[in-house]
């Protein structure tokens, strides 16, 4: 007898859509539940479609366009994660519809529709269309070149015109939309980033400082080395998120009734100075990687030094913990934790260069790491006056006569 076990197995086909299915149902979970990127691109197609049906409504009943295909177009390409972004959007596809139909106008009405009118005239509306201020809408100068020319030959006056209102009024449409409909202001991301960033530097500096005192192996170094690799590699997305929340300030309505000054160079400057900082954590924990591989030749510092070493660590991380918060005693410690810390290394450069080592191959080692953690202390230093870290999870509100950062 065939056991349940034994029935049918189901297809990886199958298995994958249920997968997709179970990814989407997560992200509408996460849409509903949480502010974040799932509700802000759900808003996004929302708005989206709403531009799109209302743009096709207006073709319909007020331009009464037997065809009512541009506008809605038009309105569902332009809305936008920012206004900024809309509106260039929406400019961009209107001047690569009017180019491409004049364009099909002129030759159709000069010369009229032959092959060999066709290709000089595809040609250069394929070298316009690829012009970088039209963006992704370049694809639109051939596109209504050729479909002018095919259906009436270039030479309608009434499709043209009606071509170019339904694109206007398409693009007018989806920028209100955009802007009407919770317009798009991506404030809390780049401020959440920066946190999780720094919080988790700190941690970072934390557990290399516990597993020099306890004792560490190639396998937690190269932990360390991975974390930090990956830290590195997020600064670049919080710098294109700090972009984006800035743009979306600008011709935003919402922006514009709340009256937000957010220091956005602040937030820059937080970023770059831990991105900087952990080119030098990098090298600590490939140093520790080589000095815990047997094969590399490279033998351990002693424990004293590693103990002391440390403690620097620690004092580098409570510098961290206080890192670009607002006023002079915020600042004073931060001086106080990467003053404390390079005492250390000082007194460590000072053994080290007084003191016979007990391997004298040892000494890459050394230097390499006082070297990296002095280096981590003076981008520090220099940053920590301009940066700026957020602190609230809630939303800004502006303090009387000063900007909102923090």
């Amino acid at each position: 007898m065939e056991s349940p076990a034994d029935g049918p197995k189901p297809s990886p086909r199958f298995g994958a859509l249920r997968e997709s299915a179970r990814g989407a149902a997560r992200a509408v979970g996460e849409a509903v539940r949480h502010a974040g990127p799932e509700r802000d691109a759900a808003v996004l197609m929302g708005k989206a479609a709403l531009a799109t049906v209302l743009a096709w409504q207006f073709a319909v009943r007020v331009l009464h366009s037997p065809a009512p295909f541009y506008a809605p177009m038009a309105a569902l390409l332009v809305v936008d994660r920012t206004m900024v972004r809309s509106l260039f959007a929406s400019a961009q596809r209107l001047v690569a519809v009017i180019v491409g139909m004049s364009a099909a106008w002129l030759v159709g009405a000069t010369l009229g529709v032959h092959w060999w009118s066709m290709l000089p005239v595809m040609a250069l509306a394929l070298l316009v269309g690829r012009w970088r201020r039209l963006g992704d809408h370049g694809i639109q100068v051939p596109t209504m070149v050729l479909l002018s020319l095919i259906t009436v030959g270039g030479t309608d006056t009434e499709f043209t015109y009606l071509t170019i209102v339904e694109t206007l009024a398409g693009g007018v449409i989806g920028v209100l939309t955009n802007a009407i409909v919770v317009a798009p202001l991506h404030i809390q991301q780049p401020r959440d980033q920066i946190r999780a960033l720094t919080r988790q530097v700190c941690l970072l500096l934390n557990d290399i400082a516990a597993g020099l005192r306890e004792g560490w192996d190639g396998d937690q170094a190269r932990g360390w080395f991975d974390t930090s690799t990956d830290l590195l590699r997020s600064a670049p997305d919080i710098h294109a998120s700090i972009e984006t929340g800035q743009e979306s300030t600008r011709f935003n309505p919402r922006d514009n009734v709340r009256r937000l000054q957010v220091d956005w160079e602040g937030y820059a400057q937080t970023v770059e100075a831990i991105r900087r900082g952990q080119w030098q954590v990098s090298g600590i924990a490939r140093t520790l990687v080589d000095a815990a591989d047997d094969e590399a030749n490279q033998p351990r510092p002693t424990q004293r030094f590693l103990d002391s070493y440390a403690g620097a660590l620690d004092e580098i991380a409570g510098a961290l913990s206080h890192f670009g918060l607002e006023g002079e005693k915020e600042q004073a410690v931060v001086r106080g934790y990467l003053q404390s810390a390079e005492e250390i290394l000082t007194e460590l450069e000072n053994v080290v260069r007084t003191t016979e080592l007990e391997d004298e191959r040892a000494w890459p080692a050394y230097g390499a790491m006082l070297l990296d953690a002095q280096r981590l202390i003076r981008e520090l230093a220099v940053h920590s006056r301009t940066a700026v870290m957020p602190t609230d999870s809630g939303p800004i509100r502006k303090p009387p006569g000063r900007i909102v950062g923090r």
